[in-house]
């Protein structure tokens, strides 16, 4: 991976035509780097418009992806998460040096509680300090809003203070901004909660994009390290680990279908949410009670990975007690064509409606129902999405394209 130089010594060539948008990064604290959502629309917001520049306010350790051109992107690793300070010098110095046709946008990934306090509160004000030193609007495409999930449902226990506190910075930064979300449900807490318009512009399969391009463009094998090739039916669970999934019903499921006589395998992919250690262990514990010859944890796989580990799953497990909004893994599914098995949690049933992913859906924790619809997956009762990735490329670029359009009304 390369790093381009600061914005100031970049070069960036722009016809007088063409339009310009100054990206911020993902404020996620303690991630100094670009993550497969944000590098992702980056690449496909230049892909939608042949004329667009780009410049990058990211995270100093931060790179733009080796391989891909760089030449319409000025890539400022310019803030670190640890000094808050610097996202605001960041965010003053891109506002001031903003040509006279650009436009901002953050990609917004709302932090968690348990985050660090002063970045997390820094990042909902950047907004409003772009606005003021640009005296421009910025929008910010945000993932989902903290104070319209039920966070307890996530596994989180915040205080009243915390949730005073993050109700009115959030409140300021979408006052701030013009706002933009995935799914229609999200607009309407959003609107209703803070009292100001927003836009549901879903992008779909955003996540899945990166790696389908790093593959096409610029295959390496070295990304398939440590994904075991596959020998017969594999399961597939991918993400980050704690309790907002149900790995308490999961397992004994898979470990009766396994007594039962089923051939499959079973790959556990992903990381633990640093927020639950304890989680650490009780997935550990849980895990040792399936066959060793028929499960393997994949830890931390890079994003350049995903073709290789979504490309021989059969069938992708989605055992979500509750989410925030969209799923990236159930768009990485459905990218790959992927069967999908999933509790029926109302955000995801209003994705999948979006990704003709063609998820089966079963009720929170009912093994019996979960047990059956994977057994409909083993017979080939059920099927992914037919739809070629060509046209799920399409799909996605038409999509940023409609949020440049969006963006170019004031």
């Amino acid at each position: 991976m390369s790093t381009f130089p600061p914005a100031a010594n970049a070069r960036a060539p722009r016809p007088p035509s063409a339009r310009h948008l100054a990206l911020f990064e993902n404020f996620y604290p303690a991630m100094d780097r670009l993550g497969t959502h944000s590098t992702s629309l980056a690449l496909l917001l230049l892909r939608a418009d042949p004329e667009l520049t780009l410049n990058l306010a990211v995270p100093r350790r931060a790179t733009w992806p080796d391989g891909f051109d760089g030449r319409r992107v000025r890539f400022s690793p310019s803030w670190s998460h640890d000094r808050p300070l610097s996202m605001v010098r960041a965010g003053v110095s891109t506002a001031r040096a903003l040509p006279a046709d650009s436009r901002v946008l953050f990609n917004w990934f709302p932090t968690c509680y348990g985050e660090t306090r002063a970045a997390a509160t820094t990042g909902m004000l950047l907004p409003r300090i772009v606005r003021t030193f640009s005296e421009r609007r910025p929008a910010v495409y945000a993932h989902n809003f903290i104070e319209t999930q039920d966070v307890r449902r996530l596994g989180y226990q915040p205080g009243a203070v915390d949730r005073w506190a993050v109700g009115v910075f959030e409140g300021m930064l979408a006052r701030a901004a013009r706002v933009f979300v995935p799914l229609e449900s999200q607009r309407r807490s959003v609107e209703a909660m803070f009292k100001v318009p927003v836009t549901a512009r879903p992008i779909p399969f955003v996540e899945a994009l990166f790696g389908h391009w790093v593959a096409t463009e610029r295959p390496d094998p070295k990304w398939a390290a440590g994904i075991p090739p596959r020998r017969t039916f594999r399961v597939l669970l991918f993400g980050v680990w704690g309790p907002a999934k149900d790995l308490g019903s999961v397992l004994p499921v898979l470990n009766e279908l396994f007594r039962s006589g089923h051939d499959f395998e079973v790959v556990f992919a992903g990381s633990v949410n640093r927020f639950f250690p304890e989680y650490r262990e009780r997935l550990r514990a849980a895990l040792a009670s399936l066959p060793a010859d028929r499960c393997q944890f994949v830890a931390d796989p890079p994003d350049e990975s995903t073709p290789a580990l979504f490309g021989p799953a059969d069938l992708v497990i989605l055992p979500y007690n509750a989410i925030a909004g969209p799923s990236g893994v159930m768009g990485l599914a459905a990218f790959h064509g992927c069967r999908i098995v999933a509790y029926d949690v109302p955000e995801l049933r209003e994705y999948d409606a979006i990704l003709d992913g063609r998820t089966v859906f079963v009720p929170p924790r009912d093994r019996d129902a979960l047990a059956e619809a994977v057994r409909r997956c083993f017979a080939g009762e059920v099927r992914g999405s037919a739809e070629p990735k060509e046209s799920k490329v399409a799909r996605a670029i038409a999509a940023a394209r409609q949020l440049l359009a969006d963006l170019e009304v004031d």
